[in-house]
């Protein structure tokens, strides 16, 4: 009596089986170009680039390594060119901020981003390997749905260790697909999900695996109910207001910022900008804008406050905080004139702000020369900012990419408010790809992000995700227009990962059991 794989090849193979069979037994030098190749085709999809079907290439390419693999090992150094390829172009902006501001020179920034990007691969490797071993110990499931629960746990992993690095995930690809319809549903996780297990279910196709009807059905029905959002959308929050503002983009070079000539000018500049805007309800300055501590300023500031008070304008602005003792220092923000607040950055960038297992990887950096810095994290419940009658959740700069953090923060607010210093990036597509994260965070949030930056990309974004008024990069230049407050939750606020979780469970169950089915008919 033979037994046959649930998941096994047809007989009858065609072209394209043939073909990737026939490539797959290249030498594993050109097997691994090509992964590279593919990997950095991906980075098209993303900000600002937007062609949506990059990230779909490089995750079926993925697929069909580890589909072609003979061993558990060959697919993780398959997966693992294909990672290469993504996040060293995807993340190339680590590298200007290194050799610019790290003060370490070509060589060692690049040894540095190296070391960054090779262990974000070590994600997808795992998960390469994960799925080809999994798939083999238990084939009642197909290997299309262990390459995407692999990876989702991989990406998972990648997005929460050690403060973790949320950046790239895969359902940012999707911001000109129907899936974008998504977001307010289940959020990043979901559309992540869906484009994971769509190209994986598209590389088990063009091999002519069994056992995909279940996954085909699953995706017909969730890319349909998309396209159905996306003409006829669903309005989950509603609109209570509206909030004159104004952000103020200073320019101020990164090397000259901290600079004591530099601080006194950039900081009159703020002023003076604001109060040529005293009509505005709200002013934001950006991330770090005042560089002097806030107890020093605090007191300097106590006139200018009042005369925002007396104008019914709340100014809101990045600054450095300090302990009374003089030893933890704070990334901040504060709401001064007809608001107040003060918010202390929750996540900190590693090697930015603070320097993962110090007391190892410290004296390695001194001996490069390269400066460091110590923040501290403040805690996780701290209440918005308020701007006169209106809550307003923050979030300084990396923040942003945390979804989860700013689902937590959204049911106490009207809108979300992001600052961020994007001249660490340069002229890089950093700061495009950092916009691009708040553009889901708005839509999966159904809240307008106010979002003031040093250099750039200044703007507004709609509830719907879409960016309404935009400030050129690398000038100095104010912005002002009428944000939307709005009330009420998303799904995704009030759910979470459910939605995820739901849709993954319901894939096990239902190709576990059709796995089943088939494999009692070929007994």
């Amino acid at each position: 009596m033979s037994m046959s794989h649930p998941d096994s090849t047809n007989a009858k193979t065609g072209w394209a089986p043939r073909l990737i069979t026939k490539v797959s037994k290249l030498p594993p030098y050109f097997i691994g170009l090509i992964g590279i190749v593919a990997g950095a085709v991906g980075v098209t999809s993303f900000s600002p680039f937007h062609f949506w079907p990059g990230y779909f290439i490089s995750l079926i390419v993925f697929s069909l390594l580890i589909l072609t693999s003979t061993t558990a090992k060959a697919a993780g150094w398959r997966g693992s060119s294909v990672a290469l390829g993504f996040f060293g172009a995807g993340v190339s902006w680590v590298y200007v901020s290194i050799a610019e501001y790290g003060q370490v020179g070509s060589l060692i920034a690049g040894l540095i981003t190296f070391a960054f990007v090779a262990v974000l691969c070590a994600f997808w490797a795992f998960s390469a390997w994960l799925a080809w071993r999994m798939s083999q110990r238990l084939p009642l499931l197909p290997a299309s749905l262990w390459i995407t629960l692999a990876l989702l746990l991989g990406e998972f992993a990648r997005s929460t260790l050690f403060t973790g690095f949320p950046w790239l995930l895969p359902g940012y690809a999707i911001e000109n697909t129907w899936l974008f319809e998504l977001l307010p549903i289940g959020g990043i996780w979901l559309t992540s999900s869906i484009l994971v297990l769509t190209s994986s279910v598209i590389a088990s196709v063009l091999l002519k695996k069994n056992h995909q009807w279940t996954l085909l059905c699953v995706l017909l029905i969730i890319w349909l109910g998309a396209a159905f959002l996306n003409y006829s959308p669903i309005s989950w929050v509603q609109q209570t207001g509206t909030l004159k503002t104004t952000l103020i983009q200073g320019n101020v070079k990164q090397d000259e910022k901290w600079l004591a000539q530099t601080a006194g000018q950039s900081l009159a500049y703020y002023q003076q900008a604001t109060i040529e805007h005293l009509d505005s309800e709200l002013v934001v300055w950006p991330e770090t804008a005042v560089t002097y501590t806030y107890p020093q300023i605090k007191p300097y500031f106590a006139s200018f406050s009042q005369e925002l008070a007396n104008s019914n304008t709340t100014l809101i602005t990045g600054i450095p905080d300090v302990s009374e003792d003089k030893q933890n220092y704070y990334n901040a923000i504060w709401a001064t004139g007809d608001g107040f607040g003060l918010y202390y950055k929750r996540r900190l960038v590693p090697f930015g702000e603070y320097i993962p297992f110090a007391e190892y990887i410290g004296p390695i950096l001194d001996v490069f020369g390269m400066p460091m810095s110590s923040f501290k994290s403040g805690d996780e419940n701290q209440p918005v900012l308020q701007v006169g009658e209106w809550g307003i959740a923050p979030f300084i700069c990396y923040e942003i990419v945390y979804a989860e953090q700013v689902r937590r923060m959204v049911r106490d607010s009207d809108f979300l408010i992001t600052i961020s210093n994007d001249a660490w990036f340069g002229t890089s597509f950093g700061p495009w790809q950092h916009l691009q994260i708040a553009q889901f965070r708005a839509k999966e949030s159904g809240r307008y992000v106010i979002r003031a930056t040093n250099t750039g990309i200044t703007a507004f974004i709609n509830e719907k995700g879409a960016v309404v008024a935009q400030a050129p990069q690398f000038e100095r230049t104010t912005l002002t227009a009428n944000a939307k407050a709005f009330t009420g939750n998303t799904p995704y606020v009030l759910w979470g990962y459910w939605p995820t979780l739901l849709l993954l469970g319901i894939c096990v169950v239902f190709t576990y059991l059709n796995g089943l089915i088939l494999n009692r008919k070929n007994r």
